[in-house]
């Protein structure tokens, strides 16, 4: 099967760039619940021409619907699902489950990808996805080309892999970076980039967490070989000029033979060197990358013109050695204050010294970094096609006097979800710690049910415990294809001492469960939702608890009046954290020392980073403090909580206080909140 080419389009032109430069698909977004909110995205009635276009062409077409939702938006989700199965598209890239419940249910013919935020990174990921009625993953950018290659050899489903770009410094789908600082969530499509700011540490500035671009073009042949099915360019956000150049140059590749493919890598990396983007690494492709950050270097994308000098009021003077034109687009940097602006070039004059470029009154310095980050492009005009083959997808008028009532849906009911899954009596305290040695403390307070988070580090501790049946256990969000083994010998060990309680916090977790999982052994454990296998809305938990899911824990991110409708249906169902550090970014990249265990600031913002050999944690400077809405959460009808202990060095008096605060018996005086009251974007 030859390698599908897969390009991004933010806009009209950028799906021209796209198509005329070779694309064989292309993947977009609607207005609403896509991961890029901030590209232009598209109508409806633009994406019935793109598909008919597209089809006349023998291009695919992938639409995103790849973010969380929240439980007042399924109408509109739904509405966005009809107009996608409406016009045909080949197939919508997801992240909620709720979504994935509803397509199965009243769209069945939309062909289901798992978006990158759903977190796939492993074998049994892959195979849980396959299971759900995935046709496709996208795979997580952390992943090693051996990782790649085992999962691809013990898997029947598409794969997926992302091979030119910009990098995430978190786990796609369990960061809560943005979310956290200013409620805009990136994992709904809204997040504000705090990885690419200004950071201060131990007196030092840097864009500390602002990493390089992703490149793979020296490794196409062994992609192509091993049976990938999609090499996938990033990109909804970027310019028409630079979709034409990735495309142009991995489309020379995909079809190059023995005889040229030398010849023609050569010719791709001169095409991708004036991307414009930033400088590349291959991640952890091969080995794992070191060098990933550049910390001196600003956060902003492009080649580096030089610096604006001789600024009047009408224009400035840049030196420089490359060619500008009329309709060249540069970015101008003010890297004292971490801002910058962009100029589309209308007048600019060739001088002795270089270039005289008209500001347009554009607010400029001397100084200022100037970056280019596009070539004059042609621009494209779409012509609707749909009148002339009506069967494609319906035309503008049709468009124009489509009502979208939903009829075919039906609203979910509180016996809908009761059917799948009876009610279970949860403890009212979970108290969660990831230091085995909170539990000698912890043994004083018997009404408290422990959660011990199973991780690398305490695996072997475990096993020496007494009475291990009375503890929950909790797996970590991210578990390497090489732990898989390691993870499913302790999960058998525990099983077999009769533990019956596991946290769950991906969709890989399902399977190290399922030779347990049928009719005649079902009651003999209970399977949760944890943070990180997110339950936003009721579609998404119906869909968890057929494959055994019995109770849903609240995400970090929620706000109250999400929690408040949910509870409607699954009151008895949830778990609510009231305390504890959250881990706002993992990641499974290597910092630079400067920030490795250090605590780091910008503005008001400050986190705190737990370093590791194999991956960096980001906790807040002060723990979440939701105890003030217990009384609130419990007229709900929410009766189980938790108290998180992970990140807290084990301490008898902070236990007995916290302990006495969740009892309504003493205050806590963080006001962190998180977006509970300001409701999550």
């Amino acid at each position: 099967m030859e390698i599908e080419l897969l390009a991004p389009s933010g806009n009209m032109e950028s799906f021209f760039a796209a198509v005329n430069s070779g694309a064989d698909a292309v993947y977009l977004g609607l207005k609403d619940f896509s991961a890029r909110a901030k590209a232009k995205n598209f109508s409806y009635k633009q994406l019935c021409e793109i598909c008919s276009y597209a089809k006349e062409k023998n291009v695919k077409v992938f639409v995103t619907v790849n973010t969380l939702i929240k439980n007042n938006e399924i109408k509109d989700v739904i509405k966005n699902l009809e107009q996608i199965s409406s016009a045909r598209a080949d197939g919508i890239i997801v992240q909620d489950l709720g979504v994935v419940n509803i397509v199965k249910k009243y769209f069945p013919k939309l062909k289901l990808h798992a978006s990158t935020q759903l977190a796939i990174h492993n074998t049994y990921g892959a195979k849980q996805a396959e299971l759900m009625g995935f046709k496709r993953a996208v795979l997580a950018r952390e992943l090693s080309f051996e990782e790649i290659k085992s999962i691809k050899n013990n898997t029947n489903i598409e794969l997926e892999v992302f091979c030119h770009g910009a990098l995430c410094f978190c786990v796609s789908g369990m960061c809560l970076f943005s979310g956290f600082i200013g409620g805009y969530s990136g994992n709904r499509g809204h997040c504000t980039q705090p990885c690419r700011r200004l950071w201060t540490a131990d007196n030092k500035n840097g864009y500390f967490l602002s990493p390089k671009d992703f490149q793979l073009i020296d490794y196409i042949k062994q992609l192509k070989n091993i049976g990938v099915a999609s090499l996938k360019i990033e990109g909804r956000l970027k310019s028409p000029d630079y979709v034409a150049k990735t495309v142009s140059a991995y489309r020379l590749l995909i079809d190059s033979d023995e005889n040229n493919y030398e010849e023609n890598l050569k010719k791709a990396k001169e095409i991708l060197a004036l991307d414009y983007a930033r400088q590349k690494t291959i991640f952890n492709f091969i080995n794992k990358n070191e060098n990933i950050f550049e910390p001196e270097k600003s956060k902003s994308t492009g080649l580096y013109l030089g610096v604006a000098e001789n600024k009047t009021e009408e224009n400035f003077l840049l030196r420089t050695q490359y060619t500008l034109n009329i309709g060249d687009t540069i970015r101008i940097v003010d890297k004292k204050k971490d801002k910058n602006s962009v100029l589309k070039i209308e007048s600019v004059e060739k001088v002795s010294e270089g270039y005289l470029i008209n500001h347009n009154g554009l607010y400029i310095e001397n100084d200022f970094e100037v970056y280019k980050i596009a070539d004059r492009t042609t621009m494209y005009n779409v012509q609707c096609t749909m009148h002339k083959k009506q069967e494609c997808c319906p035309c503008e008028e049709q468009t124009k006097s489509a009502t979208w009532q939903s009829g075919v849906v039906k609203p979910f009911t509180v016996s809908t979800f009761q059917l799948l899954n009876k009610q279970i009596n949860l403890p009212n305290l979970f108290v969660r710690a990831n230091n085995i040695k909170w539990l000698s403390l912890l043994k004083n307070h018997p009404k408290c049910a422990v959660v011990i988070k199973l991780n690398k580090n305490n695996i072997n501790n475990i096993k020496s415990l007494n009475n291990l049946k009375d503890f929950y256990f909790e797996l970590p969000a991210y578990i390497d294809e090489e732990d898989l083994s390691l993870f499913q010998k302790s999960i058998d060990f525990l099983m077999s001492k009769d533990c019956k309680n596991f946290f769950i916090n991906n969709i890989s977790h399902f399977f190290f469960f399922n030779k347990s999982f049928n009719s005649s052994t079902f009651q003999l454990f209970n399977l949760y939702a944890g943070q990180y296998l997110y339950t936003l809305n009721n579609y998404g938990a119906e869909l968890l608890s057929r494959y055994g899911v019995k109770a849903f824990t609240t995400s970090w991110e929620d706000d109250l009046f999400n929690i408040k409708y949910l509870a409607k249906n699954l009151k008895n169902n949830l778990i609510v954290y009231l305390s504890g550090f959250p881990e706002v970014v993992i990641s499974k990249m290597k910092f630079v020392k400067e920030i490795e265990n250090k605590t780091v600031k910008s503005g008001v913002d400050e986190f705190k980073i737990i370093s590791n050999k194999n991956e960096n944690i980001i906790i807040p400077k002060f723990p979440i403090n939701l105890f003030g809405f217990k009384n609130k959460l419990s007229s709900f009808g929410i009766k189980s909580f938790g108290i998180d202990l992970s990140y807290i060095e084990p301490n008898r008096n902070y236990l007995t206080q916290i302990l006495k605060v969740f009892a309504n018996n003493a205050f806590l005086t963080s006001a962190n909140k998180f977006n509970f009251e300001r409701k999550l974007k």
